[in-house]
């Protein structure tokens, strides 16, 4: 079920300056997110009254992301706080 992946010029610059390990597993989890959305690993989940979607990338790091008609568009990444302001 492989779908296309838009990550913004801005989410890679956020990207790029966190750590390496978490650089790894964020490539990591977008494959499971292209081939398996519901991957256990992910913590896949829809975010209340928004059309946004979060998944783990470690225990402190998540990303958003948009389910578009052509792929998925990642709208966010950092730490859960940043990301989900809890």
């Amino acid at each position: 079920m492989a779908t296309n992946i838009i990550i913004p010029d801005t989410i890679i610059k956020k990207l790029n300056n966190l750590p390496k390990e978490v650089r790894i597993k964020f490539w990591e989890q977008i494959e499971r997110l292209t081939t398996n959305p519901s991957h256990p690993s992910l913590t896949n989940e829809k975010l209340k009254d928004t059309d946004h979607w979060a998944f783990s990338i470690t225990m402190n790091y998540r990303a958003t992301y948009i389910r578009g008609k052509i792929g998925f568009i990642i709208t966010a990444i950092g730490t859960h706080k940043e990301v989900l302001g809890t």
